[in-house]
């Protein structure tokens, strides 16, 4: 992840923080800004197409402004959202500010259309919309800032996730219906396909390319053929490995742990816990005396 602590700062505005990742041909940004007093200002990537919510606001309200001077006239929510056109300037905007925190999600439209194929519509992008809310997409977000640092473990999770995010975005028709499940035959294929290639990290775009599929409608429809979606899967496949490692040697968790395609031992211990309910070292010690 780069973190940018900007220099240049704008009026009251005591810090900005900016931490930056890409997924899925997207730039995820994770935004911290403390003030103190009236705060207006122009906000980043004013020549791309981009995302916002926010996640805090202390001391007044935020607003996103497609004019400096010109307050926006819809109500004002909780995590309040906008979609901003490329090449359409806009600025942030708080009364009396102390402290904000808000996603930015910038988008390579020709690159999404490649990757996304049907179920992303570019037209959602054309014009600005902004104060909506959609608690799904919210959901989403929340769970793409928090992935942890500096590790490629985490490329599928991060993919599927922008993958999610723009079609909620897109409105694609299908989002609301049951999805429709992958024949056996497309099952095995995906998952030999990510056993063979284990623990090295796979993208979302491979396993749906795959099928001949968009990455929405391949996740959709994997989960609902094998109960899970596939980052889990492939978590499951690699604690199985770490597993199989434990029993065979001595290796420290740190080499088990890259072995196996986690970012580090905490990682595996972390995912190892939640599959087994035990620790790593746990279960090796209760599993090497049988």
């Amino acid at each position: 992840m780069a973190t940018i602590f900007e220099k240049h700062l704008p009026e009251n505005v005591l810090s900005i923080e900016r931490r930056s990742r890409i997924w899925n041909g997207a730039i995820v940004e994770d935004i911290h800004e403390h003030a103190n007093g009236c705060v207006v200002h122009p906000m980043p990537h004013a020549n791309e197409t981009r995302f916002t919510v926010s996640l805090a606001e202390v001391g007044s309200a935020t607003e996103c402004r497609l004019t400096p001077d010109k307050a926006n006239p819809l109500e004002h929510s909780t995590n309040h959202m906008a979609v901003i056109s490329r090449g359409l300037p806009w600025w942030g905007y708080a009364g009396q500010l102390r402290y904000a925190r808000y996603a930015m999600i910038v988008f390579d439209i020709p690159i999404l259309e490649t990757r996304l194929q049907g179920d992303f519509r570019p037209a959602i992008f054309e014009e600005p919309r902004l104060r909506f809310n959609d608690p799904r997409i919210l959901s989403l977000v929340k769970m793409l800032i928090e992935i942890p640092d500096a590790s490629a473990s985490y490329a599928l999770f991060g993919d599927s996730l922008v993958a999610g995010i723009l079609a909620l975005l897109s409105a694609v028709p299908l989002a609301d219906r049951r999805p429709m499940k992958l024949a056996p035959w497309q099952v095995r294929r995906v998952k030999d396909y990510m056993h063979s290639r284990l623990p090295r990290p796979v993208e979302l775009s491979e396993l749906a390319a795959l099928l001949g599929q968009s990455q929405w409608h391949f996740c959709r429809a994997f989960k609902a053929s094998t109960g899970t979606s596939p980052y889990q899967w492939q978590l499951e496949e690699r604690t199985k490995m770490a597993q199989d490692l434990l029993l065979k040697s001595d290796a420290p968790l740190d080499v088990i742990a890259e072995a196996t395609g986690f970012s580090d031992a905490m990682h595996l211990i972390r995912a190892f816990k939640k599959r087994t309910g035990q620790t790593p070292a746990a279960w090796r010690r209760q599993n090497s005396l049988r």
